[in-house]
């Protein structure tokens, strides 16, 4: 089912098998998956993955989202076993955390992912791809867009955290992931374990979200179908739920 509402996140330290079981980061045909609405509900539902959303890329150009989450309503009534959402991963598009989304789509989601892909120069002129500057202006460069995102509060996720630095330049710092927990420890945002970009650093990340105890949100980034559940599988391991 879809209900009318948003998820709720919980605290690191509450976190059951129950509360592992969801997948708040999903990519379908309509951007960059590789599998339908139907094949996506169906893998979840045979992992038996509890709760998924629906991510899809999205810019505040977009006008795609109303035949996309009209089809996401149609399907998902043919599992009732899962919790659906309906969302967007949008670009930060500055350092002041600003989101690149239009007020329609951020009245009609129910779940918005804040990512950092693309870097904004600190100037306004225009943005940079994270693979073009040296790992310490990245890491650097990563952490404040991410600060400004937390501060500003207009995502309900921090999605993959570090994640562009761990890509394209091998790792982010640690102590610079412990400023991002100690900025939203005490907000109403989530700090995203993605198991596409922290898989290598999974155990040192989580002893981390422990000391701090964010509110957290789970998210395998699927793309490929047989992605799905796999975070959920990694911290299940790893805090021998």
């Amino acid at each position: 089912m879809r209900p009318d509402r948003r998820p709720k996140f919980y605290r690191f330290d509450a976190l059951t098998d129950a509360l592992l079981s969801r997948d708040f980061q999903v990519h379908t045909l309509w951007t960059d998956g590789k599998g339908t609405v139907r094949e996506v509900l169906q893998k979840a539902s045979d992992r038996k993955v509890r709760e998924i959303a629906f991510t899809e890329h999205a810019r505040h150009t977009s006008t795609y989202y109303p035949e996309f989450f009209a089809e996401i309503d149609r399907e998902a009534k043919d599992f009732p076993d899962l919790t659906v959402y309906r969302g967007f991963e949008v670009k930060i598009t500055d350092f002041d955390g600003n989101l690149d989304i239009s007020d329609d789509m951020r009245a009609k989601a129910e779940i918005i992912l804040a990512s950092v892909h693309s870097f904004p120069l600190r100037d306004g002129s225009g943005v940079i791809s994270p693979k073009t500057v040296d790992a310490a202006e990245a890491t650097k460069t990563e952490r404040d867009l991410s600060l400004g995102a937390i501060k500003a509060g207009k995502g309900d996720v921090m999605s993959h955290p570090g994640g562009m630095s761990m890509r394209f330049h091998g790792g982010f710092p640690l102590e610079y992931y412990e400023e991002l927990l100690d900025a939203i420890r005490d907000t109403d945002m989530a700090f995203e374990f993605n198991h596409s970009y922290h898989a290598p650093i999974l155990p040192e990340l989580v002893a981390l979200v422990r000391q701090y105890n964010p509110l957290v949100s789970i998210g395998s980034d699927v793309h490929d179908l047989d992605t799905m559940g796999r975070c959920r599988d990694a911290l299940r391991d790893l805090l021998q739920i």
